[in-house]
């Protein structure tokens, strides 16, 4: 997502009302491959809420400034392999330009250095043994627009969401291709696809998940189209006089070699493949005659795009420009938003400068060719990371106004993902997506939405966040009732840091996301939250995390005990003996007089199996007391016999709070004393021996 969307759009997420929604519907006469019903519901994976994510970048994790840190720091950053990075924007001069260049990007190696020290990096070995999150969420990390149409004069980078080619991961994140002197723009390009599948293998080997960060709804500009070396296109399909609704029959449609899928991206794998296949040689001859001047990168991206052409598409092919918006306009939306692209003139755009949508009309019965042919791409593209491993995605701008899939394209999509992950053997991958536009679509397909915890607890510019003010927001998530969860988290690439218009310092921050990682939900952090950095990361140019060094100007002397805490609370959530905080039954804890104490949030939850969790917020920092109590239909519900003894185990310091005491007396009156320091008590009930 960018900064470009209004907030107010979730403002009415806490008031909506929600229908109750019917199981998926068998599909029945379908029209060249439109979905046979818009009301869909893809089985929800529950795996979601067993996981804390941890959102990171490549290129800005490990980054750094060889003049920024301590002696050592310094001394490190001098010593590391970093890519040099060109800068390359179109007519444009950028004042900060030599600032920006001293600055060392991280890589993909970076990250699995062996420290889990954050001032040494941020790798998975840290987030697992110093974080404590089991799946890590990865920014676009593909090649991307950084020439044409760049929003800001210093983006030097480019927004990793204006993407060029979803095939490869960039070979500036690649100590190999840094070696080597080339990357992707390279005549000969190098990607980091190799070190990808070794960060996913660390990662696997720790217990943690992987979860690339898509946005289908646009490309950047003058993509570079690779796919796989054996699929059955769209185009043979059409030729073949095929009923492109019975693609919706998976099973059936079954190909064997999207199970392991080989990628087309190279001129010897291009002869090797046109060499032991007729049809293959009988394309490339074809192409050739069109063109007969392409050679190397561009006659292999020539030939993955006419192979994806329709018949319509190859008259005007050209031969000139390898960019799929000039040799297949089709793929994108033209300017009447309504039917596909015929030229290069004929693009639909908004104030996103650097991108050009996709055309995804599924309600345009004249151009399904060209939808379903960019729906299928686009399975291609996940199917091949989920292929080589990766365990999730985050759908950016998922059902975009503009330009974005619709629920039941989605549907589709992931329902086929899933389908050849589960033949590979591997789990049912995890999915996100934002809770703009069609939310109530989405979240029948996805298993967990991104934005109704984070603008709901900061309330940015007003709230006075109290009690009322949490419980409030924690009733809004349940507007996606026994399906997709919600995401729980303070900040995201898009959004400032927690103190930024909050009223939040480091430590309140800590506490309002506490409260999120008490619910059913998925908790997420952003990579520097968890040690105070408050640098709002510009992730569309060269950047580092500077609390991670010593003296910095962002240096927070106690962000190891803030990282601590985070971990703690992390490790509280994640251990089966605190079942009860996922779960969905809850009853918020009021005094005596049936009021809330606006200074402490005060809940129990428990789980089927009675697991019970008390769980208090000192939502400021203040000293807090107060005394609670447990109505009768709780106390059963709970399980919690009035002549049995029991005690409070502290999950976040692991100790036990008071003695003993009969479940009558804790009913009827349960004291709270929270110090000014006390963010929070996460108190397990058990039996006393």
């Amino acid at each position: 997502m960018r900064l470009r969307m209004s907030t107010i759009l979730i403002s009415s997420f806490f008031l909506t009302n929600i229908s109750c929604r019917t199981s998926q519907e068998t599909p029945g006469s379908e029209v060249q491959g439109a979905a046979p019903s818009s009301n869909r519901l893809q089985p929800l994976n529950l795996e979601a809420g067993t996981k804390v994510l941890y959102e990171m970048q490549f290129r800005t994790a490990n980054a750094c400034d060889p003049t920024v840190g301590a002696n050592w720091q310094k001394d490190a950053c001098n010593k590391k392999k970093a890519p040099k990075i060109t800068y390359r924007a179109k007519g444009m001069s950028c004042p900060s330009i030599n600032e920006l260049r001293r600055i060392k990007l991280g890589t993909i190696d970076d990250a699995m250095e062996n420290t889990n020290d954050f001032r040494s990096g941020i790798t998975i070995k840290y987030i697992q043994e110093k974080v404590g999150a089991n799946m890590v969420w990865i920014m676009p990390m593909f090649p991307n627009n950084d020439i044409e149409d760049i929003p800001h004069e210093c983006d030097d980078l480019g927004s990793p969401y204006a993407v060029r080619d979803y095939m490869h991961a960039m070979g500036t994140l690649s100590r190999r291709c840094i070696d080597l002197g080339r990357d992707e723009y390279s005549n000969e390009p190098c990607w980091a696809n190799d070190e990808f599948d070794r960060f996913i293998q660390d990662a696997h080997s720790r217990g943690i998940k992987v979860m690339l960060d898509v946005a289908f709804n646009h490309f950047g500009h003058n993509y570079l189209m690779y796919d796989y070396e054996e699929y059955k296109t769209i185009a043979e399909r059409v030729a073949g006089g095929e009923d492109l609704g019975k693609l919706w029959d998976i099973d059936s449609t079954y190909e064997q070699n999207l199970l392991r899928p080989s990628l087309l991206d190279t001129e010897a794998k291009l002869k090797a493949l046109a060499a032991r296949e007729p049809v293959h040689q009988a394309a490339l001859q074809s192409l050739q005659t069109k063109c007969p001047n392409l050679s190397g990168s561009k006659l292999v991206i020539g030939y993955n795009v006419w192979r994806n052409a329709l018949q319509n598409e190859r008259v005007n092919f050209s031969c000139n420009e390898d960019e799929l918006e000039a040799r297949t306009p089709g793929f994108f939306m033209g300017k009447n938003r309504q039917d596909p692209s015929t030229d290069r003139k004929n693009f639909f755009t908004n104030n996103w400068r650097d991108v050009k949508f996709l055309y995804h009309n599924e309600a345009n019965p004249l151009k399904q060719h060209e939808m379903i042919r960019n729906r299928e791409y686009l399975f291609r593209v996940m199917n091949y990371w989920v292929a080589r491993g990766v365990d999730g995605f985050r759908l950016d701008h998922a059902t975009d106004g503009d330009s974005g899939l619709s629920h039941n394209t989605w549907h589709y999509i992931i329902s086929k993902v899933n389908h050849y992950a589960v033949k590979r053997g591997q789990s049912r991958p995890i999915f996100m997506a934002e809770e703009f536009h069609d939310q109530h679509g989405m979240d029948r397909v996805v298993d967990f939405m991104t934005e109704g915890y984070i603008f709901g607890i900061n309330a940015r510019g007003g709230g006075d966040k109290n009690t009322s003010f949490v419980e409030n927001v924690l009733r809004g998530m349940e507007r996606f009732p026994n399906h997709s969860y919600t995401m729980t988290a303070l900040e995201t690439h898009d959004e400032p840091r927690l103190m930024a218009a909050t009223g939040f310092n480091h430590w309140t921050g800590a506490g309002f996301w506490g409260i999120g990682a008490t619910t059913r939900s998925t908790p997420m952090i952003l990579m520097g939250q968890e040690f105070g950095e408050k640098w709002g990361l510009g992730f569309k140019k060269s950047d580092f995390i500077r609390a991670r060094f010593e003296g910095s100007s962002n240096w927070y002397p106690d962000g190891e005990k803030l990282r601590a805490y985070y971990q703690k609370m992390i490790n509280g959530r994640l251990a089966k003996e605190n079942r009860a905080l996922v779960s969905q039954k809850y009853h918020f804890l009021r005094t005596k007089n049936n009021t809330p104490d606006d200074r402490i949030f005060a809940q129990v939850k428990w789980s089927d199996d009675l697991n019970v969790v008390f769980v208090f917020h000192n939502l400021w920092e203040q000293d807090s007391n107060q005394t609670f109590f447990i109505p009768p239909d709780v106390g059963n519900a709970i399980g919690m016999k009035d002549d049995m003894k029991y005690k409070m185990v502290d999950i976040i310091s692991g100790q036990v709070k008071g003695g003993c005491r009969t479940g009558k007396d804790i009913k009827w009156e349960f004291p709270v004393l929270l110090d000014r320091s006390t963010r929070a008590q996460w108190l397990r009930l058990e039996t006393c021996n």
